[in-house]
C-alpha cells in the first residue's frame, strides 16, 4: 500500500475525449493536470485506487464481475520529504487506471467546490450513513451511469457508440459531475430521492447539469476556447450548456431524433411546452433559468470590465476581460446556486421552491437594502424569469418572509442547535409563523452549524445555523384505474439564523401542497402505469417502479430509478 499524501497530481480529460477538435481546444490538448488536496488535520491520505477516506475507486473484471486490484497507483517523487504524489495512468487513454483517475479526479472537485467556503461551508454526511462514496468506473456495459444509495456508490457505464468506438462514461466530465451532484444533493435533501412529483424528480436533474456546468467552468482552457468560439457570448448553445456531448451524438434520443448532446440548457421551454415531459427533459426548464442567470451575470460582469479598462485605459484585450468577467460570474452563480441547496425545505419540492431558496440564501448574505444596483436587478431578473417561463403569475411570488417573531436570543443558539427538545419547543411555539398547519405532527431534522464566505476573501464569513422542520400534506390520489385514495405528502419549510445575533435570516415555505402539483403527482402515476414502469415488487436497477394502494395512503416507491442518466425519456 502506498505511502500518504496530503496532494495527488492527477491528468483529467478536459471535455468529452470524441470532441476536442471541434471545440477547438488549443493545441488539441485534452487533458488538465489538477492538483487534489486533502484538507489539513483531516487524519486522511492517498491511496491506491484511488482512494482516500471520503471516495474510493472499485474495479470489477467486465467479463466475469470478479473484484480485480486498485488500477491505479499513488506514487511519491523520490524526494522523501515532500507529500505531493500522484496517479499516473500511462499511454493508453481507455486503460483501467485512466478510468479511474479521471473518475476520481473530478468526483474529488466536485465534493471539494461543494463543501467549500463559497458554497455549503462544511463537510457533507452520505445519505446512505457511511463514510465513503465508492465509484465503479466499469460497471458493465449500457448507455448509463448513476448513483445508487444503495450501494454506496456512482457506477459508470460503457457502450458502443455509432462510429464503431467505446464510450465511457467515466471518461466524461459532465456526467462524473453530474452523477457526483446526485450524491451530494441527496446528502443534504434526502428527502428528495424517492419523490412522487415530477419537478421534484427534474429539481434533481436540474440541479446535476448545473454542477456539471460549474466543473466545466473550472478549465481554464475550455473557458478560453468557448468565449472564442462564441464571441464572449454565453446565450447560445456552447460547450458549457451542452451536457454530455459525446453521450448525445452516441445514442438517438427519444422518438429516434439524432442529437449533439445529451440536454441542452440554452433553450426556450416553458411550463407549458413542457407540461407533459417527463421528468429529464422537464429538468431543462429550471436548468434554462439557471443557466440564463449565469449568463446574464457573466454579460454584466463583461460590460463592467469593458468599461473599467476604457476608463482606467488599462492595455487589456477584450478577450482577456472576458475570460476575467467569466471568472467572477462563475464565483457568484456557483454561490447563489450552492448555497441556495443549504435553504431547500425537506420532503417534496417545486421549481418555484427553488428559485425561493435561491433568493433567500442570497438576500440572507446581503439583504436588498445593502446591495448595489447590480446585485438588486440580478435578484429582480432571476425571479422574473420564472414569470417568462411560465411558472409563477408574478415576481412577488419567490420573494420569501423574514418574521421578526423568529428571532432567537444569540446565547440561546447553541441550546437549539445540539438539543432535540429546545428545537421542538421552539419549533412548537412558533408553528403557525413556520406555517404548521394545525394538529399536524411535525419532525425537527438535525440542525446544521455552517459558516460560509459571503463577499471577497478579506469580508468576514457568515456563521449560520439552518433549521428543517417537516410535516405531511394529506390529499386525495387519483389512481390510474380511476379510484381515489388518500396520499401522504412530505412537505416543510427552512429558517435560517445569524449566529452573532440570532436574527432570522430566511424563512423558506414550500408550496408543494398546491392543487397544480397534485395533479401533477395524478398525472405521473398515470404516466408510470401507461408506460408500464409500475410494478408492486421490483427490484433492480432496471426494474419498474413501485406502487402500493394496500394500505391507508397510496405510496410511490423507487422513484430514484428515474434519477440515471437516461430516464424513461429515451
Amino acid at each position: 500500500m502506498s505511502r500518504s499524501g496530503t496532494v495527488a497530481e492527477v491528468s483529467l480529460l478536459i471535455q468529452d475525449a470524441g470532441l476536442q477538435v471541434e471545440h477547438g481546444i488549443r493545441g488539441g490538448a485534452i487533458r488538465e493536470t489538477k492538483l487534489l488536496e486533502l484538507p489539513d488535520g483531516a487524519n486522511d491520505r492517498f491511496l491506491d485506487g484511488p482512494a482516500c477516506r471520503r471516495v474510493a475507486v472499485v474495479d470489477f473484471d467486465p467479463a466475469t464481475s470478479a473484484p480485480l486490484p486498485a488500477p491505479a497507483r499513488f506514487v511519491l517523487p523520490q524526494n522523501p520529504g515532500t507529500t505531493r504524489g500522484s496517479f499516473p495512468i500511462g499511454e493508453d487513454p481507455l486503460s483501467p487506471a485512466t478510468l479511474a483517475v479521471n473518475a476520481f479526479g473530478i468526483v474529488f472537485q466536485t465534493i471539494k467546490m461543494f463543501e467549500g467556503k463559497d458554497a455549503l461551508g462544511r463537510q457533507v454526511d452520505w445519505a446512505f450513513g457511511g463514510e465513503q462514496l465508492l465509484i465503479v468506473p466499469r460497471a458493465g456495459e449500457w448507455a448509463n451511469a448513476f448513483y445508487e444509495r444503495a450501494t454506496r456508490s456512482l457506477q459508470f457505464f460503457w457502450f458502443p457508440g455509432d462510429s464503431g468506438s467505446t464510450v465511457y462514461t467515466a471518461l466524461s466530465r459532465d456526467i462524473v459531475a453530474h452523477e457526483t451532484a446526485h450524491a451530494l444533493l441527496d446528502a443534504v435533501v434526502p428527502s428528495l430521492y424517492d419523490s412522487a412529483t415530477p419537478e421534484s424528480i427534474a429539481i434533481h436533474e436540474s440541479v446535476a447539469d448545473m454542477v456539471a456546468v460549474l466543473m466545466a467552468l473550472d478549465s481554464d482552457e475550455l473557458r478560453t476556447s468557448v468565449l472564442a468560439r462564441s464571441g464572449n457570448d454565453l446565450s447560445e448553445a456552447n460547450a458549457f450548456s451542452r451536457i454530455a456531448e459525446e453521450f448525445g451524438t452516441s445514442r438517438l434520443g427519444p422518438g429516434g431524433v439524432r442529437r449533439t448532446e445529451l440536454r441542452e440548457l440554452a433553450n426556450d421551454a416553458t411550463r407549458a411546452s413542457l407540461a407533459t415531459a417527463p421528468p429529464h427533459l422537464l429538468s431543462t426548464l429550471l436548468s434554462a433559468i439557471l443557466y440564463d442567470s449565469l449568463a446574464h451575470i457573466f454579460d454584466a460582469r463583461f460590460h463592467s470590465e469593458l468599461d473599467r479598462l476604457r476608463d482606467d485605459g488599462e492595455r487589456q484585450t477584450p478577450a482577456q476581460a472576458a475570460n476575467r468577467a467569466l471568472g467572477t460570474a462563475h464565483l457568484i452563480f456557483r454561490r447563489l446556486l450552492l448555497r441556495a441547496i443549504d435553504y431547500l425545505p425537506p420532503g417534496e419540492l417545486s421549481f418555484a421552491d427553488v428559485g425561493r431558496a435561491t433568493l433567500a440564501a442570497d438576500r440572507a448574505a446581503l439583504p436588498d437594502a445593502d446591495a448595489d444596483d447590480e446585485i438588486r436587478r440580478r435578484r429582480q431578473d432571476f425571479a422574473q424569469r420564472f414569470v417568462d417561463r411560465g411558472l409563477l403569475p408574478e415576481r412577488d411570488a419567490l420573494n420569501g418572509r423574514v418574521p421578526g417573531e423568529l428571532d432567537v436570543p444569540a446565547a440561546q443558539l447553541p441550546g437549539l442547535r445540539d438539543s432535540d427538545y429546545l428545537a421542538y419547543e421552539y419549533v412548537g411555539r412558533h408553528r403557525g409563523t413556520i406555517g404548521i398547519p394545525d394538529g399536524i405532527p411535525f419532525t425537527v431534522l438535525p440542525r446544521v452549524d455552517a459558516t460560509k464566505r459571503v463577499g471577497r476573501k478579506d469580508t468576514p464569513p457568515q456563521r449560520e445555523l439552518i433549521l428543517k422542520v417537516g410535516w405531511s400534506h394529506v390529499e386525495p390520489a387519483r389512481m390510474p384505474n380511476g379510484t381515489s385514495k388518500d396520499r401522504l405528502v412530505p412537505t416543510g419549510a427552512t429558517v435560517s439564523f445569524a449566529w452573532g445575533t440570532g436574527e432570522c435570516l430566511a424563512l423558506v415555505v414550500s408550496d408543494i401542497a398546491s392543487r397544480q402539483h397534485q395533479h401533477a403527482r395524478d398525472q405521473l402515476l398515470v404516466q408510470l402505469e401507461s408506460d408500464g414502469l409500475l410494478d408492486e415488487s421490483a427490484s433492480g436497477p432496471a426494474e419498474r417502479l413501485g406502487v402500493d394502494d394496500s394500505g391507508a395512503f397510496v405510496t410511490l416507491s423507487r422513484t430514484h430509478r428515474l434519477l440515471h442518466l437516461e430516464g424513461w425519456d429515451d
